[in-house]
């Protein structure tokens, strides 16, 4: 059973899509949050393709739209990560608060920047049970030098920071989708129309600032799950190690050959297994 879904974060009402599985339960069920990448939504096919799967598995799903993206309310664009934080927390209390859901048994997932926003929320929120965290990174400085690796790319993306920083906060500037974060031509085919291409300013020295890694160790001793495409093209495999060796090497670490960013739509059997046996153990439909 699915059903749209809202709550209020800081003021804001977020849109969610809750799935109930089918398959009948002798109890409330454990629950897992999905949260989309940048600019993205709750109907992203990563997002459909968590929720089937994991539904399948017997978890009763929430996948939301952060703040400015989608059908929430707030700033089209201004993807500000720690507000991000704060949806993800307010939408675990949101679950906590329903029949279905068992409280002591919620999970967030999330992809590329919702994987960020993921290890974050768990390093403050001790009621976030378990995390998986797929393509993310743990500093932003860093994962921005990644991006922007030559002189010149990261000449021009200095050149956009000193402008967003000159502007200041609630500016009307804008600035493009890969200007900020770079994609491969052949991989945009994977950002759907819908998602948000242009982005308030702000946002740039707001990511750049947000470090999960300064929180990742107070995930322990609760399960944690780190995947990244070995050749990632988006955000290299650097960022997940980073935040596993900021995690205090606590978890499990896998580094995928044959997969790109976007893993979660590829119905690559490895990656379905990995999570599933993972969550066998971690937290147990």
């Amino acid at each position: 059973m699915e059903q749209a879904v809202s709550y209020m974060s800081d003021g804001l009402r977020i849109a969610g899509m809750m799935t109930i599985p089918d398959a009948p339960a002798t109890g409330p069920r454990p629950a897992i949050l999905i949260l989309h990448g940048f600019g993205g939504h709750k109907n992203g096919v990563q997002q459909q393709w968590s929720h089937r799967f994991f539904s399948d598995l017997g978890y009763v799903t929430l996948r939301i739209d952060f703040r400015g993206c989608g059908d929430s309310e707030g700033k089209r664009g201004a993807i500000l990560p720690h507000g991000q934080v704060s949806d993800v927390i307010n939408g675990v209390e949101f679950l906590r608060g329903r029949p279905e859901v068992d409280p002591s048994r919620i999970a967030v997932s999330g992809t590329s920047y919702g994987a960020t926003v993921a290890v974050y929320a768990a390093g403050i929120c001790p009621k976030i049970s378990a995390v998986i965290a797929q393509g993310g990174w743990a500093n932003g400085e860093a994962m921005f030098r990644r991006i922007h690796a030559t002189p010149e790319k990261w000449a021009a993306f200095t050149e956009l920071l000193v402008k967003a920083r000159a502007a200041g906060h609630g500016s009307d500037m804008t600035a493009q989708r890969y200007d900020i974060i770079w994609i491969p031509d052949r991989l945009r085919q994977n950002i759907d129309k819908t998602s948000i291409l242009d982005f308030a300013i702000e946002t740039i020295p707001e990511t750049l600032a947000f470090n999960a890694g300064d929180v990742a160790a107070q995930i322990y001793p609760r399960p944690l799950l780190i995947i990244h495409s070995a050749k990632d093209e988006v955000i290299t495999a650097d960022g997940s190690i980073d935040i596993f060796r900021a995690a205090g090497y606590h978890g499990d670490l896998h580094i995928l050959n044959g997969v790109d960013h976007f893993m979660f739509e590829e119905e690559d059997g490895r990656v379905a297994s990995i999570i599933r046996n993972w969550l066998a153990r971690a937290m147990p439909a």
